[in-house]
């Protein structure tokens, strides 16, 4: 007889008892029961997750900018993590220093730079990774200090003919040796420049006669700092120029040639001044002509440059903008005391190669 079980159809009772007592009996008589083994459960497999709070820009030829990325460890065992950083510029790329990229050690407590590879087989890129895996316990994160600059070459050897728009970081994180992929971030970063201008240049100066008085502005937007800095004005040979000390006296400064063709320059603050990150500089100055200064009209020129080579004055990364034009004029011209403001220019958005700060 059949019986129904749950709508099916199976053994008797009976029929299964006596299953059950054959099985006892043999494994009682020393036989061997093979029995299914119970199913293992594959260990999870970690995984992590990535935020990345990169700068929203950075100042060109500038020092670098900290930010930090925080790694999170999602799964539920202790993994081993590592950060993988590429970034690609959009411009022009002077060469292999236009980019770094520094991690702050933990156990140092000192900045050390990430090695970065240059990729050229498509758009000029930066590759590295940060030379330490972090052990990070499950459920748990770890913030990292990190600083990206786009210093455009070596210290005292900035290029003058290339830059960059802005660069792209991309952040890939790696779980365990092999480093198999987790997360990836992408950050846009725009490359930010300063600005020098000048402000209210009189129209006219006298030949021989008062010096004219006007302001140098150096205005920094970025959020970095810049050190090698030359602030330069371009005159006349026939100029002297001279800036006003904090205790309101005025001293001259030495006018300065790169070549037989170009004209002089002055250093406003020296060969190698800096500006802190989002903050202007304003220098009082006073030019005057000698009486052998030919009339019409003369240039004054304004420069900056980040990196100048020390031995070719006016060359490294170079923002150059529109200056004034003074007419110089026989004493006693009527109206020669006219005053005519200059706006600001804005900074070129490139450098130009071998630009001259002089007329």
């Amino acid at each position: 007889m059949r019986t129904t079980v749950f709508g099916r159809q199976g053994r008797s009772r009976r029929s299964v008892g006596r299953a059950a007592a054959t099985v006892l009996a043999t494994a009682l008589a020393g036989g061997t029961v093979l029995l299914a083994a119970p199913t293992a459960s594959a260990s999870p497999m970690p995984t992590g997750k990535l935020k990345v709070n990169a700068p929203a820009s950075v100042g060109g030829a500038g020092q670098p900018v900290e930010f930090t990325e925080t790694i999170t460890n999602t799964g539920s065992q202790k993994a081993d993590y590592h950060l993988h950083l590429r970034v690609t510029g959009d411009g022009q790329v002077p060469g292999e220093h236009a980019i770094v990229i520094d991690y702050r050690d933990p156990a140092k407590g000192t900045w050390k730079s990430v090695p970065l590879n240059v990729d050229r087989t498509g758009s000029l890129a930066y590759d590295g990774e940060v030379p330490r895996a972090f052990e990070i316990p499950a459920h748990s994160s770890v913030t990292l200090r990190l600083r990206i600059g786009v210093p455009m070459g070596l210290p005292h050897d900035g290029a003058s003919n290339g830059w960059l728009r802005s660069v792209a970081l991309e952040s890939r994180l790696g779980i365990g040796a092999r480093g198999a992929a987790a997360d990836i971030a992408t950050k846009t970063i725009k490359v930010q420049n300063i600005s020098p201008s000048l402000g209210r240049v009189p129209a006219t100066a006298v030949a021989g006669g008062a010096p004219i008085e006007f302001d140098a502005v150096l205005r920094n937007p970025t959020p970095s700092n810049y050190i090698n800095v030359a602030n330069v004005l371009g005159v006349d040979p026939h100029a002297t120029v001279q800036v006003r000390k904090p205790n309101g006296t005025w001293t001259t400064l030495k006018k300065v040639y790169n070549s037989a063709d170009d004209g002089p320059g002055v250093y406003l603050q020296g060969r190698d001044s800096s500006i802190r990150a989002n903050s202007t500089t304003t220098i009082r100055v006073r030019v005057s002509y000698d009486a052998g200064t030919p009339l019409g009209p003369t240039d004054i020129g304004r420069c900056v440059y980040v990196n100048e080579r020390p031995t070719l004055p006016f060359r490294g990364t170079t923002t150059c903008v529109q200056g004034a034009t003074v007419q110089i004029v026989a004493p006693g011209t009527k109206g020669a005391k006219g005053q005519s403001p200059v706006k600001p220019a804005p900074s070129t958005k490139g450098t130009t190669k071998g630009t001259s700060a002089g007329k």
